[in-house]
């Protein structure tokens, strides 16, 4: 059987060569790499499969471009989320080094086809199970700690972020230590450099090498309990902080040392680059879709900005969401898809769509909690905020839809004790509300969105920007409670001074186990990564039979009542000691479905269904 090799949209590319003496300072890029965790080349139990070869794919490299096209138009990595024995592929964050001459202009890509040496060092780390049981931003509830009988903590417990005095609960922590991987123009490929940590248990994760760029992998997925074997979990009977449990989800830094014959001295004449950040993060089940604000809007200083990813971002969440159905589904009054022409008509003398623009940006939140009458579903985002969901809010609903909006009793508790009920709903950030009222009163250009197929049909000053984006758009950046990627650490000032923040602080603030979040944090949460409502993809195909498509596709499909996402998987009652949903979890996530896009052409309504799915479960089916 051939070797596995991922499609590769920069294979074949020229790169022009970039002179040693007139490098200045070297950059990595993207500085924030998310890889995602999966079951290839594993076993059932989360073994390694030693008769197999973990499959990947690269995460997004170009903005607006989710994934790699294939053939019919979908926009899938690779044409697939499993591998051959159907077990889900790992997304690799694949990182670059541009050089620069000393007046900051972008010289170029350097790599070992330009007979570079690259010399990369990573250091990741998990300290989930040695870190505080979680609390929401703005909560001030007194510190706990998880696994609180196994090496104590002498100083008093502070809750902060970047607290340093946690480093001493090593036996909680999984820390594989610096590693690092060499590529020079004349050596073969060097062997994949696996990380794996100790915590009565193992931790892995990889990078393999390509032309000088890093790639890295995320681990397996599997997430386990010391006290039980990994293919029969005790029942979870905590909401976010499971004790003697681990996953394998990490973080940390990757840094890089450049050298070439022709300048011996380079990496010592030269400003050293800024570390990279890496995280390895969950699976995104739904792909192509983003909430209104990504973690890229939250750490962004970019030139070019741009609101209609937040109102098409609407239109696809419907998919996925039954909420974001009724308001802006394919037959809804905020369809803002089908009113792209209106919503991107520059004003003229006669602004005949200033009143739709205006109804659009009243329905806005304002950031930072500054009107407390936005407490309600009648404004957007309709997504719970870094504080969790209010029992106040979203009144409208069902007693049994509110508890599964819900993280269950104690973030209620919370809401009612420290908070009120505006600090528990979501909002843009104050940058993409001013983008919003300058749109509102007219002050905008309209420019077609054209993605690249891949990096190198940017220009060379704009790479680097546009990898940064990339790389992030299709991340949770709000809420944070606790989150996807990362948690709420990620709005702090010093999120990626890695003086301050070690290997590991990212992430040691999310879910333990990470299906705990998969399970639990439904409806208001997170449904461009964890689908809520779906339409499994054989409805589709009943649809054509009736020769339904383009707009019609989308108006019938929009008629069908969804799927729940989890259909199979025990519900979670609303109790605070037993979580059977977050145990099914566990050892069933790898069977869960992909939504995917089905329909791709310029003119028509998109749409996305549920695929590859292995797990059974009831459906429904309403035309």
């Amino acid at each position: 059987m051939a070797p596995f090799v991922p499609y590769d949209p920069s294979q074949g590319w020229s790169y022009q060569n970039v002179p040693p003496e007139q490098i200045a300072r070297v950059e990595i890029f993207p500085p924030i790499g998310i890889a995602r965790v999966g079951d290839s080349g594993s076993l059932p139990g989360g073994e390694e499969d030693t008769s197999s070869e973990i499959e990947y794919y690269y995460g997004p490299e170009v903005p607006g471009s989710y994934g790699t096209p294939v053939p019919g138009g979908s926009e899938q990595p690779f044409g697939s989320f499993r591998d051959g024995e159907q077990r889900i592929r790992r997304q690799a964050a694949r990182f670059r080094v541009y050089a620069y001459d000393k007046n900051g202009k972008a010289l170029g890509e350097i790599n070992n086809a330009s007979n570079y040496t690259m010399n990369w060092v990573v250091h990741v780390a998990n300290k989930k199970a040695a870190s505080y049981m979680f609390r929401g931003r703005t909560e001030t509830a007194q510190a706990e700690l998880r696994n609180p009988d196994v090496d104590s903590v002498d100083t008093p417990l502070s809750g902060d972020p970047f607290d340093t005095s946690l480093e001493n609960r090593t036996s909680l922590i999984i820390d594989p230590g610096e590693r690092s991987i060499k590529r020079d123009p004349s050596g073969g490929n060097p062997q994949p450099v696996k990380l794996i940590g100790s915590f009565q248990g193992s931790k892995p994760a990889g990078e393999k090498p390509l032309p000088g760029r890093l790639v890295f992998l995320g681990g397996r997925g599997f997430s386990r309990s010391i006290q039980a074997p990994a293919f029969d979990p005790p029942e979870i009977i905590s909401e976010m902080d499971s004790i003697d449990w681990m996953d394998d989800i990490c973080d940390g830094w990757i840094d890089v040392i450049v050298s070439h014959p022709n300048r011996p001295g380079l990496s010592k004449e030269i400003t050293r680059p800024h570390k990279a950040t890496i995280i390895a993060a969950p699976p995104k089940f739904a792909w192509n879709m983003q909430l209104p604000t990504s973690l890229y809007d939250v750490v962004e200083n970019y030139t070019k900005p741009n609101i209609w990813p937040v109102l098409a971002g609407m239109y696809k969440l419907s998919w996925v969401n039954k909420f974001a159905y009724r308001g802006h589904g394919p037959n809804g009054f905020g369809n803002f898809a089908a009113m792209e022409k209106e919503l991107s008509s520059v004003p003229t003398s006669a602004d005949k769509n200033k009143n739709l623009r205006q109804h659009i940006f009243d329905r806005l939140r304002v950031p930072n909690f500054k009107n407390k009458d936005m407490a309600g579903e009648k404004f957007m985002p309709r997504l719970s905020g870094d504080s969790g969901m209010s029992s106040l809010v979203f009144v409208t609903m069902s007693l049994r839809d509110h508890i599964r909006a819900s993280h269950r009793r104690r973030a209620r508790a919370r809401c009612a004790a420290h908070r009120e009920r505006d600090r528990a709903l979501a909002a843009l950030t104050e940058l993409q509300y001013q983008r919003f009222t300058n749109w509102k009163d007219g002050k905008f250009t309209a420019t077609p969105i054209k993605p690249k197929k891949c990096i190198e049909e940017y220009g060379i000053e704009l790479q680097p920007a546009e990898l940064t984006r990339a790389a992030l758009e299709q991340t949770v950046g709000d809420p944070l409670y606790p989150g996807i990627e990362v948690f709420w650490i990620a709005k702090l000032s010093d999120t990626v001074n890695h003086d301050k923040v070690l290997p590991g602080f990212l992430s040691r603030g999310l879910c333990l186990p990470w299906q705990s979040d998969f399970s639990q944090c439904n409806t208001h949460w997170w449904p461009s990564a964890r689908p809520d409502d779906v339409i499994p993809d054989k409805y589709v195909y009943d649809a054509k039979m009736k020769n339904l498509e383009g707009n019609d596709l989308a108006a019938f499909l929009g008629e069908f009542e969804r799927s729940s996402w989890t259909r199979g998987i025990r519900e979670t009652p609303d109790n605070d000691t037993f979580f059977p949903g977050s145990t099914d979890m566990v050892t069933m996530w790898t069977g869960l479905g992909f939504i995917v896009k089905v329909q791709d052409k310029a003119d028509e309504l998109p749409v996305y269904v549920e695929s590859e799915r292995l797990m059974g479960g009831a459906e429904f089916f309403s035309p």
